[in-house]
């Protein structure tokens, strides 16, 4: 009898592991990426209760021990879970939310006191990107703080930067799914979401200006992982009426890159 129910646990643990890795679903290539060994995004208790079957309070107990051993992450209040530290140490690859956050803090404080600006961490999330740190700037007016956040890759300089590294094949199948527009300013073609990318290539940084939100500017740079994969993006964003203003964009951009070379050179050591 204690065989079969030890059998049991692991059978539930493990279906709830793979619910976690099998993540928020994928479309378009990379865009389905995410950290560590999860080939999809976060999920949630209920999201894991459907794919498993198990009752939520199962599934939430199951999530609380993983979370403790470091195999699963709770990554925001809300309670969405992604593949821990832990797992991808095991699996030999792949980098988790919290160690990119202890890597990056030291650019985010850096790049808000510089930059006088937000300065935050986004990773992606199946077609999302995922704000997992933001350090606020010195200003008195302030954006949200979108830690736990997500947004749609096309709508924020964030998400622009992950899509640098996309192949046109990768863009297209994003795309092809549908562009949702959140201001005037969002971009709703394929072939304006091509030539957005296509400046993310060549100038290794990406801008929005009132994308996702009419009031917001940002500007971001893709942190890659050894494998030349972007893992996750450093950006800074404000008030359009105050950011970028009349601070030399090109200066901004060489500030951010360079921020988010210094931590990919930390990934890669």
């Amino acid at each position: 009898m204690f065989y079969a129910t030890s059998v049991q646990s692991i059978e539930r643990t493990l279906s709830v592991l793979r619910a976690v890795s099998a993540g928020g679903g994928s479309a378009g290539g990379p865009a389905g990426g995410s950290v560590g060994v999860s080939a999809g995004g976060s999920v949630g208790v209920s999201e894991v209760a459907r794919a498993t079957g198990l009752a939520k309070s199962t599934c939430s107990r199951i999530l609380a021990s993983l979370d403790d051993l470091g195999i699963v992450e709770r990554i925001d209040d809300a309670g969405r879970f992604v593949i821990g530290a832990g797992l991808a140490a095991l699996a030999g690859s792949g980098t988790s939310p919290s160690s990119l956050r202890d890597l990056a803090r030291p650019e985010l404080l850096d790049l808000a006191d510089r930059l006088g600006e937000c300065a935050g961490l986004a990773v992606p999330d199946g077609r999302d990107g995922l704000y997992v740190d933001q350090v606020p700037g010195p200003g008195h007016v302030q954006v949200t703080d979108w830690t736990g956040h997500r947004f749609p890759l096309h709508t924020i300089a964030a998400g622009l930067a992950l899509m640098g590294g996309w192949s046109d094949t990768d863009v297209a199948a994003y795309a092809d799914v549908g562009l949702d527009e959140f201001t005037p300013h969002t971009v709703t073609t394929l072939v304006g979401l091509r030539q957005r990318v296509g400046e993310v290539r060549r100038t290794g940084a990406a801008w929005t200006i009132g994308e996702f939100s009419e009031e917001i500017a940002g500007v971001a740079a893709a942190v890659c992982g050894p494998d030349g994969t972007a893992v996750a993006s450093l950006t800074v964003y404000g008030p359009v009426f105050r950011f970028p203003g009349g601070a030399d964009t090109c200066e901004i951009e060489r500030v951010v890159q360079e921020a988010a070379a210094r931590v990919a050179a930390r990934l890669a050591g």
